[in-house]
Order: C-alpha cells, then sequence, then structure tokens
C-alpha cells in the first residue's frame, strides 16, 4: 500500500474551510434579502446545500490529487474539516464570550461529512481511471 498524501488531505482541507469560511460570511448576508430572515425556509435549504457542497469539493480536491483511493482521501477531508468547524467555532465562542454551539451531534456530522467527501473522492478517482485509460476497451 502506498504512504498517504499527505497533500491531498491538506489541500482538500483547504478547500473545505475556505468554503466553509465562504458560507459563514453568504449567509447573514443572505438573511437580510430572505423573507423570514434566520428562520426561513429557503435560508436553511440553501446553507444546507452549502455545505454539502463544500464536503464535495473538499473530498474531489483530495481525490484528484491523490488519484488513487478517493473514499479514504475524500471521507478524512469531510471528517478533518468538520472537526477543524467545530473547534474553530468552540474557539470563537470562547474568545468573543458568544454561546458556545451544541457539539452533541458532532459525531454524527463526522460520519456524514466524512461519507459526503468520500463519494466525490472516488468520483474524482473514476474520472481519473477513465481519463488514464483504464476503461478503455
Amino acid at each position: 500500500m502506498n504512504p498517504i498524501n499527505r497533500k491531498a488531505i491538506f489541500q482538500g482541507t483547504a478547500v473545505f474551510a475556505g468554503l466553509y469560511i465562504l458560507h459563514l460570511v453568504i449567509v447573514p448576508i443572505l438573511t437580510r434579502f430572505m423573507e423570514g430572515g434566520w428562520k426561513s425556509p429557503a435560508l436553511f435549504g440553501l446553507s444546507q446545500l452549502i455545505g454539502v457542497l463544500t464536503c464535495v469539493a473538499g473530498g474531489f480536491v483530495a481525490g484528484r490529487i491523490a488519484q488513487e483511493r478517493g473514499f479514504f482521501y475524500g471521507f478524512n477531508v469531510g471528517a478533518l474539516g468538520t472537526v477543524l468547524s467545530a473547534a474553530a467555532a468552540g474557539l470563537w465562542s470562547l474568545v468573543t464570550g458568544a454561546k458556545l454551539p451544541e457539539l452533541w451531534s458532532l459525531p454524527v456530522m463526522i460520519i456524514v461529512n466524512g461519507f459526503i467527501g468520500a463519494v466525490a473522492g472516488i468520483v474524482a478517482t473514476n474520472f481519473e481511471q477513465i481519463k488514464g485509460g483504464y476503461w478503455k476497451d
């Protein structure tokens, strides 16, 4: 088995973190334009979609860079990105005095986001296999 490609995990997690920060910036801005503000079902759905796309993009980047074991790399990026974002939210609340986020669902979110990233990693490695000639007739 090949050694772990740390570059793939690092860059995939960086994409996850960057999109997550963008998510944190966009959602409060969108509350001004959505009827109902924070309680808008459309805003909730859009926020969830952005969250899924964050996991997908990070997992895809990791799988594409690694070019092998897409499930492994995608899952690790989704799980690591989730842990880092929860740690950042906890740190933010301690520094600013804001309410500490409820992290009771963190283990479930690690698994869910890991699997979303894993599917994207599998897709990325399959594209590489098709491009590389594994699937030629």
